[in-house]
C-alpha cells in the first residue's frame, strides 16, 4: 500500500533494506512469481514480458514490498526501455524521504519524457506521481489525491487507481479512536471495491489495514480469512491476516498465520540468496508472534521466539536491529512483572552508536531500575530513575535523526516519555497520592496513545493496566471494572486484560461475576505456561465459592512485579 511507503515507515529494525544502494539500471532480474495477486494494469508497451513485470511491480506496491517492487519495475523497464509507467513505479516504489527525492524526481522526470505516446490513463497516473514527487507525500498529499480523482471520473471502470487512492488515504486512526482525515473516505472506496473485484488480493490487504485499528476490526475477519486460505502463501498477506486476526481474539490463526510468514520469507531468502536483513516481514511477524504469546500466557514459547528473533538480528551485525530485538525480549519479561530478568538483557551501545540507539538502551536500563527498586521498597531511587527518564527525554527531543538510520530520536523520546510517566505513577501510588498517581497515568495514557507503530517497542508495562489496578487499590474499583472492560473489548485475546476484570470484579465483592470472568481467562490460557502466578491466583478463586481473591497493599508493589497484586485468602460463604 502506499501508505506504508510514502508516509508510515515501514518497519525501524535495520538501518538499510535490500538493494536500497543499487541504482534502478543495476538491480537484478527478479523471477516472475505465482500468486501475489490479481491487479493488472494494461500499459502501452509490446513486449509481454514488460506488461509481465509490471503487473508483478504493481501487485507489490498494492502489498507495500517497496524493494521488491522496485526490480519487478526495473526489470519492466529493461523489458521495453520505452516504458513510461514502468518508471511511474520505480518513482512510487522508492518511498518518502529526502535522502530517495533526486531518485523519485530522476524516474518521474524519464516517466515523463516517455509519456507522450501512452494513453491518457497512463498520462494521468503519472502526472499524478509527479505531484508527490516534487512536493513530498506531505506536501503534495491533496494535489495527489485531486488528481486521482480526476483519473478515477474520467476512467470508473479503473480498479487499481480506486485501489491506490485507498492506499494512500490509508491513515488509521487518532488517539482517541477518531479516524485520521482521508480514512473513511478510503474505506468507503474499498466497500466498492470489495463488492466489485471479490476476488482482488490486494484489496482484500488493504481492508484489513483499514479495519486494524478501528472499533470493529471483525469487519475485516472474512478478508484475513481468505489471504490466509490462498493456495500460494505470500508473506504480507499472512502478516496482514494473522495482525487482524489476532486483534479480534482468533489467537491460534493468527499464530499460524505469523509463523508461516516467517517461513514464507525464509524461504524467499534462501531462493534469491540473500541475507537475512533483506527478509522484508518475517522481523515484524517475529515481533508480533512474541506479543501474541504473551497474550495468551506463553512466557517460554515468547521467550524462544524473542531469542530466535535477536539471535537471527545479531548475526546481521546491525547494531539498531540488535538492540530493538533484545527491547522486544525485555517487553516480554516485563508484560509478566520479571523486571530483573528485562534489566539484564541489554549490552552496552557503541562507541559511534547515534544518539538514537543510545538513548533507548539508557531508557531501558533506568525504567527497569527504578522499577526494580520500587519493588524493594526503595523510593528514593525510584525517584532518581524518573528523573533520569526525563532528562534523557528532553535530550532526545531535539536531537537529530542520523541519515539512513530508521530509528528516529523523537520516537525514541515519546517512549521514554511514557515509561517515565507509567514509572512515576505508580510511585505516587506507593506514597499513597491516588489523585497525583492518576493524573500522571492517564497523561502516560495519552501519550501511550500516540506511540507510531513504526517506532521502537514500548519497553513499559501498559498505563492502563497500571491504572486500573491504583484504582482498585484506592477504592475506585467500579472505574477500575470500566477500564479492564474497555481493554478486553480492544484485545479480546488478552488473558491479562481478562484476569484484570476478574480482579476487579473481586474488588467490587462481585463474586458471581468473578466466577465467570477467571473462567473466561482460564478459557484465554488455557495452554499457558503452568508456573505463572495469574494461573495461580485464579486456581485459588475457581477452586470454590467458598475462596475469593482480596485486594493488599497500596499501588505497585513487590507482589505485581511477581506480578502479584493478590493474596488468597479463605472466607467461608454462607
Amino acid at each position: 500500500m502506499l501508505a506504508r511507503l510514502l508516509r508510515i515507515d515501514g518497519s525501524p529494525l535495520f538501518s538499510r533494506s535490500a538493494w536500497e544502494d543499487v541504482p534502478d539500471s543495476e538491480l537484478p532480474t527478479p523471477p516472475l512469481r505465482e500468486g501475489l495477486g490479481q491487479a493488472h494494469l494494461p500499459v502501452s508497451t509490446r513486449v509481454p514480458l514488460a506488461q509481465a513485470y509490471f503487473d508483478q511491480g504493481l501487485r507489490l506496491l498494492h502489498m507495500g514490498w517497496g524493494a521488491e517492487a522496485r526490480r519487478a519495475f526495473a526489470e519492466a523497464s529493461r523489458q521495453d526501455p520505452s516504458l513510461a509507467m514502468a518508471w511511474w513505479g520505480l518513482a512510487l516504489a522508492r518511498g518518502a524521504g529526502g535522502r530517495f527525492a533526486a531518485d523519485r524526481s530522476e524516474a518521474v522526470r524519464k516517466a515523463l519524457a516517455l509519456c507522450e505516446g501512452a494513453t491518457d490513463l497512463e498520462q494521468r497516473y503519472i502526472v499524478a506521481a509527479s505531484l508527490l514527487a516534487d512536493k513530498g507525500p506531505a506536501n503534495g498529499r491533496l494535489a495527489f489525491v485531486r488528481e486521482m480523482e480526476c483519473l478515477i471520473d474520467c476512467h470508473p471502470d479503473d480498479a487499481e487507481a480506486r485501489l491506490l487512492l485507498a492506499g494512500f488515504l490509508l491513515e488509521g486512526y487518532e488517539a482517541d479512536g477518531r479516524p485520521a482525515a482521508g480514512q473513511p473516505y478510503a474505506q468507503t472506496l474499498l466497500r466498492d471495491l470489495l463488492r466489485t473485484h471479490p476476488l482482488h488480493e490486494g484489496v482484500h490487504l488493504a481492508w484489513v489495514s483499514a479495519m486494524m485499528g478501528s472499533r470493529r476490526p471483525e469487519a475485516a475477519k472474512e478478508s484475513a480469512l481468505w489471504l490466509l486460505e490462498l493456495s500460494e502463501k505470500v508473506s504480507p498477506y499472512l502478516l496482514g491476516a494473522g495482525r487482524l486476526l489476532q486483534r479480534i481474539g482468533l489467537t491460534q490463526q493468527a499464530r499460524e498465520a505469523l509463523q508461516l510468514a516467517v517461513e514464507t520469507d525464509d524461504a524467499w531468502l534462501a531462493q534469491e540468496s540473500l541475507p537475512v536483513s533483506a527478509a522484508p516481514f518475517a522481523a515484524e511477524a517475529m515481533r508480533f508472534l512474541v506479543s501474541a504469546c504473551a497474550e495468551a500466557g506463553q512466557y517460554k514459547e515468547g521467550q524462544a521466539w524473542a531469542r530466535r528473533f535477536r539471535g537471527r538480528v545479531e548475526a546481521t551485525g546491525d547494531g539498531q536491529a540488535a538492540l530493538l530485538a533484545a527491547s522486544t525480549l525485555s517487553s516480554l519479561h516485563l508484560r509478566f512483572g520479571f523486571c530483573r530478568a528485562a534489566a539484564e538483557v541489554h549490552g552496552e551501545a557503541a562507541a559511534e552508536a547515534p544518539v538514537a540507539e543510545r538513548g533507548l538502551l539508557e531508557g531501558c536500563r533506568f525504567y527497569t531500575r527504578g522499577l526494580s527498586a520500587l519493588e524493594a521498597g526503595r523510593l528514593v531511587e525510584t525517584e532518581r530513575a524518573c528523573d533520569a527518564l526525563d532528562a534523557l527525554q528532553r535530550s532526545l527531543v531535539d536531537a537529530r535523526r542520523v541519515e539512513g538510520a530508521r530509528l528516529c530520536p523523537r520516537d525514541v523520546a515519546r517512549v521514554v516519555e511514557v515509561a517515565a510517566d507509567e514509572l512515576r505513577g505508580a510511585l505516587d501510588a506507593r506514597r499513597g497520592d491516588p489523585a497525583r498517581a492518576e493524573a500522571t497515568l492517564i497523561r502516560a495514557i495519552r501519550l501511550e496513545r500516540r506511540l507510531r507503530t513504526a517506532g521502537p517497542t514500548p519497553f513499559s508495562r501498559s498505563a492502563r493496566e497500571t491504572l486500573a489496578r491504583v484504582r482498585m487499590r484506592f477504592g475506585r474499583e467500579a472505574k477500575a471494572l470500566e477500564l479492564a472492560r474497555e481493554l478486553v473489548s480492544e484485545r479480546p485475546a488478552s488473558g491479562h486484560a481478562r484476569l484484570l476484570v476478574a480482579e476487579a470484579q473481586v474488588a467490587l465483592g462481585r463474586y458471581s461475576e468473578a466466577l465467570s470472568d477467571f473462567t473466561a481467562f482460564l478459557e484465554c490460557w488455557r495452554q499457558a505456561d503452568s508456573h505463572l502466578p495469574e494461573l495461580q491466583r485464579a486456581r485459588v478463586f475457581m477452586a470454590g465459592r467458598g475462596r475469593h481473591l482480596s485486594v493488599v497493599g497500596a499501588g505497585p508493589s513487590t507482589e505485581e512485579e511477581e506480578p502479584r497484586t493478590l493474596r488468597a485468602r479463605r472466607r467461608v460463604s454462607g
